[in-house]
């Protein structure tokens, strides 16, 4: 332990010297890959001696002291009926050892807020209670915080991930655990993390994730004040409401800020069962058809979501051993029976060829078609008769209808729904002694609100609801005692919330958002659909998609060359890319993403990520922004890729795998904490294992086939030559104009800066699909410029189709004379963008169309 880090030391804002204290020095601990956790630090608070808010925010990172408050903080609260609002201004203040106690009366409202401050090391804790006798109603807590600065990051755990404050100054992104089925948009982690990349410190404020978190809202404005407004709050009635918020101080890196958070609640970000085999890409589909087994072993295919065999939506294994399923009438229409023999037979026949066998569960919706007629005559009496009052009511006392006539259920402890859930998992584990365990489907509905009951906490005006995502939790964590006992795992889907993941196993998501999804799963096994992803056409996206998997660890769904996959249209060039993408996510197979701050680095505008493998190896995911595979020509180049882990003198070998070459061998430099690993044939998407000991056998079976899968797929263009400057001669004005496409994260607010040899000369929307620029000119520059694509977040993703340089002359002649092609140079810039040199060549006519275009956009400003 440092000598500094004993010493405790009051760092005052002047204009706030009475303020009180609060923190204790400590050194962190935690889990590393062999270490302690690097970046131990702590946090000190200090409380205004007049509002009892805090005054002072400093955290201690390494010997790196932040100052994070650059002015008062606020907190204020709202009844949202009948619409009064008070913040907090005077306050009692005592002090119990190391923790502040303080209390307010907020006299409009009839509230009384007392509140707790503890901190220890890189950790406080903010409990608030809210006391009133007067009737209880909705109420909103606003917390604002001078925080934000030129040149911070935020991490917000949605689409748009870390985000530079100069490009968004002022952004408001969708609220915490958003039904974001039709847009895409989500915030799957109460949190949201301040960053300082100069002084490597960052400060996060979170929610807890074992608390009933009916409302978050994170916003910011003006590049300096935080919000954080947290609603649907009940208070009065004489029933206490309890806030706590987190508060954490670590370096800026937003694995730190995961690490922090998942440390505080592992049982929502760790396994509870050690893993096993059947994890990684996967296909979802009934039992009656499959592909080839070949084709699957090709895609490192391991484990099936089997679906349709219950007889109605919440009947997944009726009492008798033999029935009519959901596939005898309806969708395939097979008019089969379906029994406990052919189920069990088909896990066999799986398990022969390496393949798992999840079971379709569902604990928030019941009834709809099936059976052998295809109506819903028998679900529709179960649920007159017996399970009325487990129908989730919305506001006008309706119901919320869902797939095929289902209902959405209330799953809680209490309700008829309970026991028949119960008793279906009971079945299956008695019953199907190798299934592999339960893949529980629809967790969206969590993210909604049951008007027919009372959580005790929510509300919504004066009408007390419940936060389904308490329910449906308390739900999967039986199902997961269950499962578990019986030697079984969880996997769930469709959620944006992590309230839901207590002591699930893994994650299969019909679903495809990133890098969101990602932040919930660290140490957890990951796989989706590609459901947002167009592959039917031009391979750009999904090419993009696959990429942002690999960096994510995100396994793909099997796409057949010829079997329609359920909800996975088959498509030859997909599954052919699909084949060559295998071998790169093989080496994650049992990953945990390495939680280290700044632990891996690749030069040039490629994204690496770093994870643990189940076999104990690195593997590191590298890809480009600039290259695919599906837009020659292609060029190969080399790669610096850095690891900063503790064990990083002792790695030895390196195993290199692309899609665009065959595997190969990688020496391994170590030194003063780093390993370095050159990929001296990197072009579109690499991964790098990297190991100690035993070297494996390198994995280059199959080199051979792939490459011929390239060769057709992708075949080889002419590099285009580059040329000298030009000579031209009465030129008036020069035209920038760039083609491009959003390959990245649905966000729809999206930034991205264009800079021409380091100058900003506009930006780009996400709803633009071209950049131009005229520019003033006297001739040709003796060098053509060096353009840059700049995001402000790290989901958007520009890829640049064209980027050309036309000179016009006065005379009204136009000239293509530089451009930017996909195997030329490239460099890094920004947050995640890309440096492209233009390169002169042999000038050739250019369109009159194209100089209408370009000033749609911007002109040069002197």
């Amino acid at each position: 332990m440092k000598l500094k880090t004993l010493i405790r030391r009051r760092i005052m804002v002047p204009a706030l010297a009475a303020a009180l204290l609060v923190g204790a020095a400590c050194s962190g601990t935690g889990s590393g890959i062999e270490a302690d956790y690097p970046g131990s630090g702590e946090l000190r608070i200090g409380v205004d001696a007049g509002t009892g808010l805090p005054a002072s925010l400093v955290s201690d990172i390494g010997g790196n002291e932040r100052e994070w408050m650059l002015g008062a903080s606020s907190l204020a609260v709202r009844a949202v009926v009948p619409g009064k609002r008070e913040a907090v201004s005077a306050a009692e203040i005592r002090r119990e050892g190391e923790d502040i106690h303080v209390s307010s009366e907020l006299a409009e409202l009839g509230i009384r807020l007392s509140h707790r401050l503890t901190v220890a090391g890189p950790k406080a804790v903010w409990e608030m209670t809210f006391s009133g006798e007067t009737g209880r109603t909705e109420h909103e807590v606003r917390l604002d915080l001078p925080v934000l600065f030129p040149g911070a990051r935020i991490f917000t755990p949605s689409q748009y991930g870390i985000m530079d404050v100069d490009a968004y100054p002022d952004f408001k992104p969708v609220a915490y655990a958003t039904y974001g089925w039709t847009d895409g948009q989500a915030y799957v982690l109460p949190l949201v993390s301040v960053m300082d990349p100069e002084s490597d410190s960052a400060l996060t404020l979170a929610l807890p994730a074992d608390d009933n978190i009916p409302h978050l809202q994170v916003s910011w404005s003006g590049a300096r004040m935080l919000s954080l407004r947290m609603g649907r709050r009940g208070m009065g009635g004489g029933r206490p409401t309890v806030l706590r918020l987190l508060a954490y101080a670590h370096p800026a890196d937003y694995r730190s800020a995961l690490k922090a958070y998942a440390d505080d609640f592992p049982a929502y970000f760790q396994p509870p069962l050690p893993r096993g085999p059947y994890e990684g890409a996967f296909w979802y589909h009934h039992i009656h058809a499959h592909p080839e087994f070949e084709e699957m072993a090709r895609q490192h295919v391991r484990f099936i979501w089997t679906s349709f065999w219950f007889t109605h939506m919440g009947e997944f294994l009726p009492e008798t051993t033999e029935w009519y399923p959901y596939t005898y009438a309806k969708e395939w229409e097979f008019g089969e029976k379906m029994s406990d023999d052919r189920i069990n037979a088909f896990i066999r026949d799986m398990h022969d060829h390496g393949i798992g066998t999840y079971a379709y569960f569902n604990v928030t919706e019941f009834g709809g078609h099936g059976g052998k007629e295809g109506d819903s005559e028998e679900s529709d009496r179960l649920l007159e008769e017996a399970l009325g009052e487990a129908l989730v009511r919305t506001a006008e006392d309706g119901i919320l209808p869902t797939w095929q006539g289902c209902k959405v259920m209330n799953p809680g402890r209490g309700t008829p729904f309970w026991p028949v859930l119960a008793e279906q998992a009971r079945r299956h584990i008695e019953r199907m002694p190798e299934f592999e365990g339960f893949m529980v489907d629809r967790l969206d509905w969590a993210s909604k609100f049951d008007y027919s009951r009372d959580d005790g906490l929510s509300m919504d005006g004066d009408r007390p609801v419940e936060n389904l995502a308490v329910p449906v939790s308390e739900a999967l964590t039986e199902l997961a005692r269950q499962a578990h006992e019986a030697g079984k795992r969880v996997f769930v889907n469709q959620f944006w919330r992590v309230e839901l993941l207590r002591d699930s196993d893994g994650i299969c998501h019909e679903n495809d958002y990133l890098p969101a999804l990602a932040y919930l799963a660290p140490m957890k096994p990951a796989s989706a659909w590609h459901e947002r992803t167009d592959y039917q056409g031009d391979l750009l996206q999904f090419e993009a998609q696959m990429k942002r998997r690999l960096h994510w660890a995100l396994f793909p769904q099997l796409i057949s060359h010829e079997f329609p996959v359920c909800q996975q249209a088959p498509n030859p060039k997909a599954a052919d890319l699909s084949e060559l993408f295998a071998d790169l996510f093989e080496p994650m197979i049992g990953k945990e993403q390495v939680l280290v701050p700044h632990c891996v680095e690749a030069t040039g505008p490629n994204n690496a990520n770093l994870f643990r493998s189940g076999s104990g190896f690195y593997a590191v995911p590298v890809t480009s922004r600039v290259r695919f595979l599906c837009r020659p020509p292609h060029a190969m180049e080399t790669v610096e890729l850095t690891l900063r882990v503790p064990d990083a003198e002792r790695l030895e070998w390196a195993h290199i795998y692309s899609v665009d070459t065959a595997p190969y061998r990688a020496a391994v430099e170590t030194g003063r904490g780093t390993a370095r690993v050159r990929l001296t044939e990197h072009g579109t998407s690499s991964m790098a294992v990297i190991g100690r000991g035993q070297e494996p056998p390198l994995m280059d079976a199959g080199a051979e086939r792939l490459s011929g899968i390239r060769e057709r797929l992708f075949p080889a263009k002419p590099r285009p030559e580059a040329a000298v400057k030009p000579e031209i001669g009465d030129v008036s004005t020069l035209q920038l104009q760039i083609r491009y496409v959003q390959v990245g994260a649905t966000c729809p607010k999206a930034v991205t800066v264009v800079t021409m040899d380091g100058r900003k000369v506009g930006e780009i929307r996400s709803s633009q699909t071209s950049f131009g620029l005229e520019i003033p000119a006297e001739g040709l520059p003796e060098k053509p410029p060096v353009i840059g694509l700049e995001p402000g977040d790290e989901g958007t993703w520009t890829f640049p189709e064209s980027v050309v340089l036309i000179a016009r002359t006065r005379d009204g002649r136009a000239f293509r004379v530089a451009s930017w092609e996909t195997a030329d140079l490239c460099g890094a810039a920004g947050l995640s963008g890309m440096l492209l040199p233009l390169s002169w060549r042999v000038p050739r006519p250019a369109s009159e169309t194209s100089r209408q275009k370009s000033r749609a956009h911007f002109k040069w400003d002197m």
